[in-house]
């Protein structure tokens, strides 16, 4: 229990120390200070016989690379990032902590020395602890630590003569410690064997290699090149047994590749709301499980595909065709993909940047199979025939000469989407000509009735985006109001009395006179209190079961939303704006 309280302590206490001085700005250039004065009666450091054993961890020669500070001076700090740190006979520092790298001291160090991916050498003094996380420790020969030492999945070594103040822990690792060396709290060697874990090698490999240098393929690790080799069988499995979906995406990242990366990137960005309304329902929390395993099911394919497509657009650049056959592409995209994992931090970009396309081919796949899936819409409905009857004179002479003749169907008008009532007195087109003699002698002329096209037929369709802008304005008013009146209490009160009153009164809200978008009804008659009501009710339900019913109009033919199809409405984009009010 205590080997516990200590290491948790020593690590909290190192980490701390590392943040702390990270944010004081104080990394590697710090500003020099005047050389410290040795207080009288103290030990000269500088005579420390750092002589540097040989055995396990010993390290006599510098990386190339490594930052050596020069001879005589006092530092505050020293905060490096991926190289090692020598701090030199004569040396004194505040602290050293070394993220990616060793940090190695001849001098004195008034605090902690911490190496994170790296190894913590320590051959003058250290006034409190030496810990390494993923790395060794060791003391050389004469050197003193005023607190404990601590290897974190790593080894300690204790030479002769060396002085501890507190607890020697080695966690994951072994511990050697020489039989003259002064240790003045508990020895603790916490084996891999006590977790059943093998020796961490290959973890602090991986750190100092990938993690570090921020790409997921090292050629020093080669464990990841097991897992990557299996995700390659893996992804040409599916490429092989699932071809149609598969071929889906790559037609979607053909056709609309920077589309795709957009839907990737949204879903990414709605997956936390998504979860935490599931588990706010509590029912939710049951189909949380399978929105997962939908999610991974999609990145598979969809990373699947994008191997693909890589491939077939190299072939297209350079002018190859063998690479447009799938599997053949899909070997040499996963070529490419390889060799860019391989490069540090562009590496981890590139893993990111085809993670989220590779979803979004997936997503945007699936929805592109339900709209296809999704029945034809229905054609718009015609109006009845119009009868004319036979008048007296010319007028009715010829229309009654133009509906004797032999076959003659009904003059029905046709009936257009962009076509505009008939004023009275105004003659038919398609009968102009029969009636132009006529019409020249008589003043009586024919009187057909007016044929007032609906407006869902005359005016395109609101897409998803309109309509999610224009909620989003209305959205944003009605919070200010329910904050002004009094909280989110009476927010949802508010909300239905502002969409169902905007509904009722001008047949949109705000946000759709601002972006010109217009409720309308299939047939023709105007929007009245009662479906206003119901309509935000189902508006109301449409975000209960986390936005589906909004989500609907996505891949929805007659882009209708759930609290449309409810009441019969649907939403269209008029050619310019309208006024709030007419006065």
């Amino acid at each position: 229990m205590k080997t516990t309280t200590t290491v948790l302590r020593t690590f909290a206490g190192a980490v701390l120390v590392g943040c702390a001085l990270w944010l004081s700005n104080n990394v590697i250039c710090a500003s020099d200070t005047s050389d410290e004065q040795v207080a009288p009666g103290a030990p000269d450091l500088t005579q420390t016989n750092d002589v540097e054993a040989p055995g396990l961890l010993a390290h006599k020669e510098t990386r190339p690379g490594a930052l050596q500070t020069g001879s005589g001076r006092n530092r505050e700090a020293l905060v490096v990032f991926g190289r090692d740190v020598v701090l030199e006979r004569g040396e004194t520092a505040e602290a050293v902590v070394v993220f990616g790298g060793s940090a190695k001291v001849h001098g004195k160090v008034r605090q902690a020395v911490v190496a994170i991916g790296g190894n913590a050498l320590v051959y003058g003094e250290v006034g409190e602890a030496a810990v390494a996380i993923l790395g060794n420790v060791e003391l050389g020969t004469n050197a003193r630590v005023g607190d404990a030492v601590v290897a974190l999945m790593g080894n300690v070594k204790i030479n002769t003569k060396a002085a501890v103040g507190g607890d020697v822990v080695a966690v994951g690792g072994k511990l050697d410690t020489a039989d003259d060396a002064l240790i003045k709290g508990q020895i603790q060697e916490v084996g891999s064997g006590a977790f059943g874990l093998p020796d961490f090698g290959w973890l602090q490999t991986w750190v100092k290699q990938c993690v570090f240098k921020l790409r997921p393929l090292a050629p020093q690790v080669g464990w990841v090149w097991v897992i990557w080799g299996l995700f390659i069988l893996l992804y040409l499995l599916v490429a092989i047994v699932f071809r149609r979906p598969v071929q889906a995406c790559v037609d979607e990242l053909m056709n609309r590749p920077a589309t795709t990366f957009a839907i990737g990137l949204l879903t990414k960005l709605l997956l936390p709301f998504v979860l935490l309304l599931l588990l706010a329902t509590g029912i939710g929390v049951f189909v949380i499980p399978f929105v997962w395993i939908a999610l991974v099911l999609a990145a598979i394919v969809g990373k699947t595909a994008l191997l693909e497509y890589i491939g077939k657009q190299l072939g297209r650049g350079i002018g190859l065709t063998a690479l447009q056959k799938p599997v053949l592409a899909f070997f040499v995209g996963a070529m490419v993909i390889t060799l860019l994992y391989m490069v540090p931090v562009l590496g981890l970009l590139v893993l990111g940047f085809t993670g989220v396309w590779a979803l979004g081919s997936a997503v945007l796949a699936m929805f592109s199979g339900l709209r296809r899936e999704a029945p034809a819409r229905p054609a718009a409905p015609v109006g009845p025939a119009v009868q004319y009857t036979q008048q007296t004179g010319a007028a009715g002479q010829a229309v009654g000469a133009f509906a004797a003749q032999p076959g003659a169907a009904p003059v029905t008008p046709p009936l257009a989407p962009q076509q505009v009532p008939l004023q009275p007195g105004e003659v038919p087109s398609g009968i102009a000509p029969a009636l132009a003699p006529a019409a020249e002698t008589t003043q009586a002329g024919i009187q057909p009735p007016q044929m007032v096209v609906p407006e869902a037929f005359q005016f395109p369709r609101a897409g998803f985006w309109d309509r999610i802008g224009a909620a989003f304005l209305d959205v944003v008013l009605v919070g200010v109001v329910s904050g002004i009146a009094g909280g989110g209490k009476l927010w949802l009160l508010i909300a239905l009395a502002y969409f169902a009153g905007m509904w009722t009164w001008r047949s949109t809200t705000v946000g759709g006179l601002l972006l010109n978008l217009k409720v309308v009804r299939l047939d023709g008659k105007p929007v009245t209190f009662a479906v206003a009501l119901v309509r935000a009710l189902g508006a109301a339900f449409s975000v209960i079961v986390l936005f589906l019913g909004f989500l609907w109009i996505a891949w929805d033919r007659d882009k209708q939303s759930w609290h449309d199809k409810l009441v019969g409405t649907v939403v269209v984009r008029l050619p310019r704006s309208q006024p709030l009010l007419s006065v």
